[in-house]
């Protein structure tokens, strides 16, 4: 275990400043400027001549006064014109000047609030809820291939609900509730960017879910490869587990394993995912298939019956005698980055999660380090909650609401490095760009922080 407890270093506005011409009081200004050439201008009228009997005094004065402003008949006044010319262009110089510092500080406060957007924080917690319906319990959190797609949040009954992973809100119109088909969903993976559902009971046995950014849609698969066994010990019939295995442009790969204790591997056309190819491993389990993971580096697939690990060399087609395990394995992860580090997750009350390393030997031998939470109630957990792997990291969510982050770079001292206490129950938890995001009792929850913390 020295090289997992090695070097992991690989794997990890300005303000607004008011202008020191304030537009209020270039407004008042603007005021005082219009009032001044109002009063400044001259009212010129033509004195009246009267033919019959003598003006009053005060009248003759008044012309007098009013006679001492020359005019002309047929002559501009050139004085007169001056006068009310350059107070009105005065005016309309002031109006455009203020008009441009109003252009200016508009400009500069959209400048301004498109920074600040940029620079938004998302809350610690972000809880997106999602519709109740009845039967409708969590399955699966998705998370599509492609950066610009949202997660994918599937139930029990197949309702799908899509929420945008960057502003971390639920697309309505997107919706795609059950079409009133009775289906139970038991497992759904993702291959690429179609998500895959595995049916229980129901129609079909397998659907086909491509995310895109156009609205979404359901392909039923038409084969059924997986059939009822009387003799299996587990109950139910058609798929119980899936496990991705490759997607290309044209095509997606992935296995189911079913009640009937056989495992299928799938390769279907990504243009027409209604008639996909199956073909039979060659691996026959002692009962229901209950998890599977592939191993990308050896092509190998492992699987288990809750009891037993197999190991499939799926080059040779061949599998080895399996190694007996202590506790039921209800998952089965392979860590994407180091391929040779297995973890399982285990019906146990206090160690849920095993992890072996291939380098040191098989699955026959004891694993490397045990870590776990023990619930508040003291009951195992489902065996449809699972947890995620992040570089150094495995966060997991449970039936009491508590969401904890171990880190296992030192196998000999595994480190809670975080934990939370959230207010629903978890079933499914994922690390989505960076933030690990919880599902369960039909709520999808974002923490933001808690990797950071």
């Amino acid at each position: 275990m020295a090289e997992l407890c090695g070097d992991w270093s690989s794997m990890r506005s300005s303000s607004v400043t008011p202008s020191s011409d304030d537009d209020r009081f270039n407004e008042l200004a603007d005021v005082s400027e219009v009032a001044g050439a109002s009063s400044s201008r001259t009212e010129v009228r033509t004195p009246l001549t009267r033919t019959l009997g003598q003006r009053p005094t005060s009248q003759r004065s008044t012309a007098a006064t009013r006679s001492s402003v020359s005019f002309q008949p047929g002559k501009r006044n050139s004085q007169h014109t001056s006068d009310i010319t350059r107070p009105m262009e005065d005016r309309h110089r002031s109006a455009a000047s203020l008009q441009s510092r109003r252009l200016q500080r508009t400009s500069s406060l959209s400048s301004e609030s498109s920074a600040d957007q940029e620079v938004v924080r998302l809350p610690a917690l972000k809880r997106v809820p999602l519709p109740k319906t009845p039967y409708g319990r969590s399955r699966r959190l998705l998370i599509p291939a492609s950066d610009n797609l949202p997660l994918v949040a599937i139930s029990m009954r197949a309702d799908a609900q899509f929420i945008n992973r960057r502003d971390q809100f639920r697309l309505t119109l997107n919706s795609l509730p059950n079409p009133g088909v009775q289906q139970h969903v038991e497992d759904a993976c993702v291959v690429g960017d179609i998500v895959v559902l595995g049916f229980n009971s129901g129609p079909t046995q397998v659907e086909f879910l491509p995310v895109t950014t156009e609205a979404p849609r359901r392909v039923s698969s038409q084969p059924l490869p997986h059939v009822s066994s009387r003799m299996s010990k587990s109950s139910g019939e058609g798929v119980r587990c899936l496990a991705a295995m490759d997607a290309t442009p044209s095509s997606v790969e992935f296995f189911t394993g079913g009640h009937d204790r056989r495992i299928f591997k799938w390769t279907a056309d990504a243009r027409f995912l209604e008639e996909p190819s199956v073909t039979k491993i060659d691996v026959f389990l002692d009962s229901g298939v209950s998890a599977m993971a592939y191993r990308h580096n050896d092509n190998s697939l492992v699987s288990s019956d809750t009891k037993k690990l197999y190991v499939t060399d799926l080059i040779r087609s061949h599998t080895p005698k399996p190694a007996q395990v202590s506790n039921d394995v209800n998952q089965i992860h392979v860590h994407p980055q180091i391929p040779h580090l297995t973890l399982l997750e285990v019906r146990h009350l206090d160690h849920q999660m095993s992890m072996f390393d291939c380098r040191m030997g098989g699955f026959d031998k004891a694993p490397c380090c045990t870590f776990g939470y023990r619930n508040t109630n003291s009951k195992f957990l489902q065996s449809y909650t699972k947890g995620s792997i992040h570089h150094t990291f495995f966060v997991r969510g449970h039936q009491d609401g508590t969401v904890v982050l171990w880190d296992f770079r030192n196998s000999k001292n595994i480190v809670t490095k975080r934990q939370s206490q959230l207010t629903n129950s978890v079933v499914h938890t994922v690390v989505s760009d960076g933030h690990v995001v919880t599902f369960g009792d039909s709520v999808v929850t974002f923490l933001n922080d808690f990797l950071q913390s």
